[in-house]
């Protein structure tokens, strides 16, 4: 036994098989976010500032999301270089998807604001207040429809050559199809901006440097999957082809290969014995 009663480190183990069972959805999260921690942090900061003219939202998004799916595929990634990728790339179809966001965001404010007073006073008036609430519980189902959409339409942007309109005509049919996930990816999110605005002075502080990015890495995480699924791995398979994106998976040839992996196979090493005693 060691110092503290572990594992004594002197000895060599058998190392990590590479067919080990997986980790479980959320701590597999959970280490891939903490592992790209002060990445995503710099990557917060460059989208905040580069989201400052408001006009330039959705590229600046599209840049995030480029840099993002490397991430979400557990792949490296010069985080400037990417995020200018991404953002130059792709501005023609990400600034009017930017620009309707912002459209739409600010209707669906006055809207919710609005057709409840316009309620108020029609019942105050005596007369029904009922079509306003249909008008309200509409423009809520309506907004959160198109926010589930920009689940997947700013990660189709950035990772297919698809055409705007079927973008978004494939965004509503995953929001559709995936709409448990997208529940719980909305819940996440609504959670945080209900934070920042209840407690304004910590937003000051989270918005630029954190919030952005870990909303985008949750967004990303649940919903590139569904992405892939449907979208991208289809495509590779009508054409007898395997999707690129897994090429860093597969096993390299005799000719490429380094080195074997031998993990879970090699016969722990017995080191030297030497005189003395370890403390138990």
């Amino acid at each position: 036994m060691s110092l503290f009663g572990g594992y004594d480190y002197r000895k060599a183990g058998k190392g990590v098989a590479k067919d080990a069972p997986k980790k479980k959805t959320f701590f597999a999260f959970l280490e891939l976010y903490f592992r790209y921690f002060w990445r995503l942090v710099k990557l917060n900061i460059i989208t905040f500032i580069f989201c400052l003219p408001v006009v330039t939202i959705g590229p600046a998004l599209a840049g995030m999301t480029k840099v993002l799916r490397n991430y979400t595929l557990d792949k490296s990634a010069f985080i400037f270089h990417e995020f200018w990728k991404g953002f130059s790339n792709n501005w023609k179809q990400s600034l009017p998807i930017g620009l309707l966001d912002i459209l739409f965001t600010v209707s669906a404010l006055t809207a919710f604001k609005v057709y409840p007073q316009m309620g108020e006073a029609a019942v105050a008036a005596g007369k029904s207040g009922t079509i306003y609430t249909i008008l309200c519980v509409v423009s809520i189902s309506f907004a959160l429809t198109l926010l589930m959409m920009n689940f997947y339409i700013m990660p189709m942007i950035v990772a297919t050559d698809l055409s705007l309109k079927n973008i978004i005509k494939n965004g509503f049919y995953l929001t559709c199809v995936s709409l448990k996930k997208n529940v719980f990816t909305l819940v996440i999110v609504a959670f945080i901006t209900a934070f920042l605005i209840i407690f304004p002075e910590t937003a000051i502080l989270l918005v630029p440097l954190w919030a952005i990015s870990f909303m985008g890495f949750v967004i990303m995480y649940n919903s590139y999957p569904q992405i892939q699924k449907y979208v991208i791995n289809p495509y590779y398979e009508e054409r007898g082809m395997d999707n690129p994106e897994y090429d860093y998976l597969k096993p390299l040839s005799a000719d490429e290969s380094v080195f074997t992996d031998r993990g879970g196979e090699e016969t722990p090493i017995e080191g030297k014995k030497k005189k003395g005693k370890i403390i138990s």
